[in-house]
């Protein structure tokens, strides 16, 4: 076996040492990412909850005090929210109140002044009804006005239509090359002339068929008679 393109421990130079056989000493040279890092810890500062100041502290009494003020914050807010539906209940009542109110009369009322009353709001919307037929109307008349400027405007565009094709008609009848009663086809064929035509007519045309066998299918057949016969 040859050490024809194998890697070696050190590259080959020619002279007596070569390839892995040859002394070579430790590289002189090293990156800077073989470099040792990071080689000190980085201790606590002081407020960074170092040993001494845990000792100093008492976890229990925070823990309670913060238990403490967590249920306050609690009772509270339930207390906000019972007030609150409170007074929404309670203005609930008050336009409930206010909405069953009987309007008081005076005693000398008749029901014609009751009936004057009724009159006039019957006025007030026969004449917003009356406003508002006027609205609609005027709205069916613009819709009018602008469905017959459409009709215009589609006529006077199939209008245009019209004329261009009637000028393209008598520029066509202007080319005499286009208007020429004689016509440019071929009457009769190139090789009805010819001296071999149809040869091949009245020959019988053999079906072409395909045999699994090289002695007896048809190429085998007509090399045989071809040139054994």
């Amino acid at each position: 076996m040859t050490t024809a393109a194998r890697p070696t421990w050190a590259p080959a130079k020619g002279g007596n040492e070569q390839g892995g056989t040859r002394i070579f000493g430790p590289s002189q040279k090293y990156s800077s990412r073989d470099l040792a890092a990071h080689t000190t810890l980085k201790p606590r500062k002081e407020g960074q909850d170092t040993s001494d100041e845990l000792q100093k502290r008492n976890l229990r009494e925070e823990l309670e005090e913060r238990e403490r003020r967590h249920f306050s914050s609690k009772e509270k807010n339930h207390s906000e929210d019972r007030d609150r539906k409170k007074g929404h209940l309670l203005l609930e009542g008050v336009r409930r109140d206010a909405d069953d109110r009987i309007v008081p009369r005076s005693v000398d009322a008749d029901d014609s002044d009751i009936e004057v009353k009724s009159d006039e709001s019957d006025d007030d919307d026969d004449d917003a009804d009356e406003e508002d037929d006027t609205e609609a109307l005027l709205a069916e008349l613009q819709q009018i006005k602008k469905e017959r400027a459409e009709e215009m405007l589609q006529k006077e565009r199939e209008q245009q239509e019209e004329e261009l094709k009637a000028k393209e008609a008598e520029l066509i009848r202007g080319n005499p090359l286009l208007n020429n009663p004689t016509s440019f086809n071929v009457k009769r064929r190139w090789d009805d002339d010819v001296v071999f035509k149809n040869q091949a007519r009245g020959e019988a045309k053999v079906a072409k068929r395909f045999i699994n066998d090289t002695i007896r299918n048809d190429f085998h057949r007509k090399f045989l008679q071809k040139y054994m016969k």
